[in-house]
């Protein structure tokens, strides 16, 4: 039923808990598993702020290192023998880099975790998984941490 499982990490527990399930899923079905995390750098645009080229490219490279640490962690933290886990790093809007990637990809399931925003930032900008939720071309199972005691 599931041949190929999106997993978006942004290295939250929520994330981490997505994979495991994503990865429990797939030893049901035979499917693989591919965990993307997206770097989305802030923008500096903004008038009056003048940005130094090499500043950008330390900045870039930053992040970089950051993401590929964040898929290493994730992987490490639910990988299983019998299941192909692959890892990739992207960059934009991660909601639409997401759904871009499930689409392209042919996924046929994106499991992501849910990450409660709150207060007046949540309510304006809403999070990437509600975002995913209604862009997915596919279907989307948005997962809660377990409460660990």
């Amino acid at each position: 039923m599931f041949k190929k499982i999106l997993v978006p990490i942004d290295g939250s527990d929520q994330s981490v808990e997505a994979a495991r399930i994503a990865v429990s899923i797939a030893g049901k079905y035979g499917s693989q598993v591919q965990l993307l995390h997206v770097v989305a750098p802030p923008s500096y645009d903004s008038p009056g702020l003048d940005v130094q080229p090499t500043f950008m490219s330390i900045a870039l490279e930053h992040w970089e290192k950051m993401g590929r640490d964040v898929l290493q962690r994730a992987c490490q933290e639910c990988k299983v023998e019998e299941v192909k886990v692959t890892m990739e790093l992207a960059w934009g809007n991660p909601a639409r880099v997401i759904c871009d990637k499930a689409e392209e990809g042919e996924y046929d399931l994106i499991v992501i975790g849910s990450r409660g925003l709150g207060g007046l930032t949540g309510l304006i900008l809403g999070s990437v998984s509600d975002r995913v939720s209604h862009m997915a071309p596919c279907p989307v199972l948005i997962t809660h941490q377990k409460t660990r005691k």
